[in-house]
């Protein structure tokens, strides 16, 4: 469904940190342990040289409480989804301090996923919602304005914001629906970086490509 996390980032305070490397020691909230948020924290840490456990990564829950520690000072930066983060900077009370889909290049943020029972009864079912998906996803590409007036019925957001967040994360949009090696690589060291598996595990029997469309 997506590729790299480009509806994530890292935002600080006005105030806070300058740069990536400022984070050294700093707390940052995520939304719970094991998560995707916990992850690419401990992984822009790692890439940095400073270990799994360079920052310190503070799994605070709900958004509302993430961001009043933020700006009591319990808490250095926030790792939150892009359109939020856009509606703080326009406020004035955050500022961008890491795209995270810069860091992390092969990946799948997101995937569309059916249980095995609906497989095997339903097949042409599944067909046909990856149909109406990806024909979704060439009408959004080719259409801003129409998807922009969507979002700011749905995100509740101004429109100025749900525009920038739509240049952000569109490009994360895969627009055929096929599985690339290295980012499912890159998933599988990520439960063993996380301690939720001993060991990477084979996701080649977690996914297939056999109800896409054929045009793809």
């Amino acid at each position: 469904m997506a590729g790299r996390p480009l509806v994530l980032v890292l935002i600080v305070r006005p105030d806070g940190p300058k740069t990536v490397a400022d984070l050294k020691g700093k707390r940052v909230s995520v939304s719970t342990p094991g998560s995707l948020t916990y992850w690419l924290v401990s992984e822009t840490s790692r890439q940095r040289g400073w270990g799994a456990h360079g920052i310190d990564i503070a799994p605070m829950g709900a958004l509302a409480g993430q961001i009043a520690a933020l700006e009591r000072h319990d808490s250095d930066g926030i790792v939150t989804d892009v359109s939020v983060a856009l509606d703080l900077v326009k406020r004035g009370k955050a500022r961008i301090l890491l795209r995270f889909g810069n860091i992390v290049n092969d990946f799948h943020v997101h995937v569309i996923y059916a249980t095995n029972k609906l497989i095997a009864s339903r097949p042409d079912a599944i067909s046909g919602f990856l149909k109406g998906w990806f024909a979704t996803i060439a009408f959004m590409r080719s259409n801003k304005a129409a998807t922009v007036a969507v979002g700011v019925k749905v995100l509740h957001k101004e429109a100025d914001i749900v525009s920038e967040t739509y240049d952000e994360v569109m490009p994360m949009f895969s627009t055929d629906g096929r599985f690339n090696q290295k980012a499912l690589d890159t998933l599988a060291r990520s439960w063993v970086d996380l301690k939720i598996l001993p060991k990477a595990p084979d996701l080649d029997l977690l996914h297939t490509e056999a109800f896409l469309p054929s045009s793809h």
